[in-house]
């Protein structure tokens, strides 16, 4: 994994971070989500999003970096390489590449919490925006 460069400086000394959203694919939406990206955006410390180009919440950071021009890279899970564990693989890439990590859980979701933990292990900082972190998290 290339190692990304995850906090910038925009103009005035300003951070400019790259930031990862991951969620449930069963969130459809989240107020939280477009709340604090357009916070971060209207600061000027939007960058970059991260995500995984999935259903619910990555579909819906998607929308948002479109309407907003906001550069967003979009990680897909690699199969070929990966087999079943691609999914996996692909989330700690997606939270390697970011300095601050957006969270969006149902309270359900394997693959958030496999994100979240992956960040966590990274030192990433994570901010849970639906369903509160897991007891341990």
């Amino acid at each position: 994994m290339e190692n990304m460069q995850i906090d910038l400086f925009g103009e005035a000394g300003r951070s400019v971070w790259t930031v990862a959203v991951v969620g449930s694919r069963s969130l459809a939406t989240c107020p939280a989500l477009v709340g604090r990206l357009e916070a971060l955006h209207a600061a000027g410390q939007l960058g970059l999003v991260v995500s995984g180009g999935a259903a619910g919440v990555d579909a819906l950071a998607a929308a948002w970096c479109r309407a907003n021009g906001v550069p967003l890279l979009e990680l897909r899970p690699n199969y070929a390489a990966h087999g079943a564990g691609a999914p996996h693989v692909r989330n700690t890439e997606i939270v390697h590449r970011a300095g601050l990590v957006l969270v969006c859980w149902d309270g359900l979701s394997r693959g958030t919490l496999s994100a979240a933990r992956a960040a966590t292990r990274l030192g990433r900082r994570c901010e849970w925006l639906a369903a509160p972190p897991p007891r341990g998290n």
